[in-house]
């Protein structure tokens, strides 16, 4: 959910870290086992296609889902929140799945997450299927058909082609899930035929006819696109509902989340060049590095201001809150993220025209506090770069 942008706050769904969850499974009720990618078979993360190393998971073919974990190393590319496909927080916990859904002219092999579920289905009974998806950041495409397909017996294929079975659920398809920033929820009603106990979810529709778009690649992300939609995936759930109203899939509508501080007429009108340049603050979701598409508007004055006026530079500062500071004890990939938010927006400003050597970067700790209040709000404001004018 995202309020306007003209909002005091805009709302991001997001993960709180430290233990402090945004969306729970309901594991008393739901039938899948460690939905949430949580429980490991003891194994240390260290390459791609480690699926099988969380407990009750496996791939359907011979091209093997991926696993991301916080406790892998950064070195292994399989680590969160930055690995190899992107940079985004777990939904819950430490751990989330990836899953290549679609590639342009198929040249890349899809994956397919396959899982035991807890009981046989009942004829006829139905069943609410809920997971969350994020499109990782260096996919060059978006695409639909994000589908569930229940089976009797377990699917292996040694091969790496794609599966097309006949999928029913979620009933529409065609939606194109292209959210970089957030997870978003996929949902619908299965009607049991009868003993199925096996899961498989990927893209079961033929590759000519399955939606897809492009996607631009975030700001302040350097790293090459590939082509195909790469999808990370947590919170899967599967549970008994007694109609098809019951199941819904509304994003994160119970979740914690955190802000994106963003004031409301931060340009008073009328002022042009240094002074315009000066009142320019930008906010980022905790751990974020990149420009939220929230700040748009404000990147665009900045644009402005140093075009109206070529004499002066500017530096740009970034910041720590409390709680990104203190991860950074155990997370050392975590220490130049102040910088590289200000590296974000300067990146920005230079795809627009402005030339690099009138911006400098700093990175600054958490010493230095926009709001002391220690209040997640109070926090969101500390999360940020500002502008400081250089003549």
């Amino acid at each position: 959910m995202t309020l306007s942008r003209n909002s005091i706050f805009t709302l991001i769904v997001a993960l709180y870290p430290l233990g402090s969850i945004a969306q729970q499974i309901d594991t008393a009720n739901t039938w899948i086992t460690n939905g949430d990618f949580e429980q490991m078979d003891g194994k240390k993360l260290k390459r791609p296609g480690g699926i099988q190393y969380a407990s009750g998971w496996s791939s359907a073919t011979g091209k093997k889902v991926d696993l991301f974990s916080e406790n892998a190393t950064v070195e292994s590319t399989v680590s969160t929140p930055k690995n190899f496909a992107g940079d985004q927080l777990a939904l819950s916990g430490a751990n989330y799945a990836g899953i290549r859904w679609w590639s342009y002219q198929n040249k890349e092999p899809r994956t397919y997450l396959q899982t035991q579920m807890k009981y046989k289905m009942k004829k006829d009974s139905l069943y609410c299927v809920r997971f969350y998806v994020s499109l990782a950041d260096l996919s060059k495409y978006a695409t639909g058909e994000l589908g569930a397909y229940f089976s009797k017996d377990k699917i292996e294929k040694d091969d790496a082609l794609s599966l097309t079975y006949e999928v029913t659920v979620p009933s529409v398809r065609t939606k194109v899930y292209n959210d970089l920033f957030s997870w978003q929820g996929v949902c619908g009603t299965y009607q049991s035929k009868g003993n199925e106990e096996w899961m498989i979810l990927g893209n079961f529709g033929a590759t000519e006819k399955t939606l897809n778009e492009k996607v631009k690649r975030p700001r302040g992300e350097t790293r090459p696109q590939v082509f195909s939609a790469y999808y990370f995936i947590d919170n899967v759930e599967v549970y008994a509902v007694k109609n098809r109203t019951s199941c819904s899939c509304e994003q994160l509508k119970d979740a914690e989340s955190e802000y994106i501080f963003s004031r409301k007429g931060v340009t008073p009108p009328g002022i042009k060049g240094p002074e315009k340049a000066d009142v320019q603050v930008f906010y980022f979701k905790r751990f974020q590095k990149s420009v939220d598409p929230s700040m748009e508007p404000w990147v665009t004055n900045l644009i402005e201001a140093m075009k109206e006026n070529t004499t002066f530079k500017i530096e740009l500062i970034g910041h720590f809150d409390a709680v990104e500071m203190d991860r950074t004890r155990v997370r050392p990939d975590l220490v130049d993220l102040s910088k590289e938010r200000a590296e974000a927006v300067k990146e920005a400003l230079v795809e627009a025209g402005i030339d690099a050597a009138r911006v400098l970067i700093v990175g600054k700790d958490a010493s230095d506090p926009a709001d002391d209040s220690g209040t997640e709000v109070g926090m969101s404001k500390n999360r940020r770069v500002e502008v400081a004018i250089k003549k």
